[in-house]
């Protein structure tokens, strides 16, 4: 049984909203044309709670359709961007010369285009469809990886490199899914935390979240599994075994952004295997959402100079650098040495590959 909730104070919110340039979004149920009465549009008697097991019948609904297609796009993506150090013992550094630090090199070229265009990409979020841009970036940085199978000089490789980390720039800084359902200056989100965070409240973003992240743990494995059989076509057409890691494992991602954008749902007011009763549920149940002690927060918000700045003096956020840092520079350094580390110990490159996945 679906229950009403009058809201009657707090309205000076949206009208706050509106001073400050923030303008509401569509809301009107674009699967079956009615408009969904939600405070978004300014309603105020709309549908913010349900039964227990509704809630639950709800959200198990969301989940099968949203985080299953994230973690894949996240073990897709780890996977195309740690490959290098099964390609490393897989001829990569043989073919290229590559000597002292300049593998090194390669590997931490990725970072500087992804830390550098992070902010731009998910700005461009609120500007169009989160299924569409992400796709978009999915196709581009396919093709970048089935690229890198060409590369002849490690000059080429750290182009690649850097490309691949503009165009992998959609799902990073999983940690800061802490800032879900805050005001709008600390949610300025990598896409898919930012797609979590419109679909869920605070405290329940933080368990999909950890379904999500383990995805990273699975690339490793798989990433080791794939290593370990596309090494043996080592030879086929003239190309050494890490060409084929590089091109194959790139041309997943080409074929996946063809379809993914039809899968990934971008907003509970588009989704199509929802009902209209579901996406008012889910959405006003979002906007009264106050758990983060900054008040009332809405999917309509927009991104103005005012957030921007009161994000950078937001100390939580530095936190959250700090946290992010111990977490990656373990990970990342681990997953570009591993394989090598192995090989070192007296073992084959193909065995190296395989003794990986126990590992992850």
């Amino acid at each position: 049984m679906a229950h009403t909730h009058e809201i009657t104070a707090d309205l000076k919110g949206y009208d706050d909203k509106l001073e400050y340039g923030h303008k509401p979004i569509d809301n009107s149920d674009q699967s079956s044309g009615e408009e969904l009465a939600t405070l978004d549009k300014g309603f105020t008697d709309v549908i913010s709670q349900v039964s227990p097991e509704e809630e639950r019948r709800i959200l198990k609904k969301v989940d099968f359709r949203l985080v299953p297609v994230l973690s894949l796009l996240y073990l897709v993506a780890f996977i195309d961007r740690s490959n290098i150090g099964n390609a490393k013992i897989a001829g990569l550094s043989t073919d290229l010369k590559l000597s002292g630090l300049q593998y090194n090199t390669a590997v931490t070229m990725f970072f500087v285009s992804y830390g550098f265009f992070e902010v731009p990409s998910n700005i461009v979020l609120k500007i169009m469809r989160p299924s569409r841009w992400i796709a978009i970036l999915m196709f581009c940085w396919g093709v970048v990886m089935t690229l890198m199978s060409i590369v002849k000089s490690r000059e080429g490789l750290y182009a690649a490199r850097i490309c691949l980390g503009i165009a992998e720039v959609y799902h990073s800084s999983p940690l800061l899914a802490h800032a879900a359902n805050m005001t709008s200056t600390e949610r300025l989100l990598p896409a898919a935390t930012y797609l979590l965070t419109i679909w869920y409240r605070r405290y329940e973003v933080q368990k999909r979240m950890a379904v999500f992240y383990t995805a990273a743990s699975l690339s490793g494995a798989f990433s080791g599994l794939l290593a370990y059989g596309i090494e043996n076509m080592a030879g086929i057409d003239g190309l050494g075994g890490w060409r084929w890691i590089f091109m194959l494992e790139g041309l997943v991602p080409v074929a996946l952004s063809l379809v993914i954008w039809k899968l990934l749902p971008d907003s509970p007011e588009t989704a199509s295997f929802l009902t209209k009763h579901e996406k008012e549920f889910i959405i006003n149940r979002l906007a009264l959402e106050t758990g983060s002690g900054h008040g009332r927060v809405t999917n309509a918000d927009k991104i103005n100079m005012k957030l921007i700045f009161a994000a950078f003096k937001e100390w939580r956020i530095y936190g959250a650098w700090v946290m992010f840092w111990g977490n990656t520079i373990g990970t990342y350094g681990f997953t570009a040495t591993v394989p090598s580390v192995i090989e070192e110990l007296g073992y084959s490159a193909a065995d190296a590959q395989l003794l990986t996945i126990p590992i992850w």
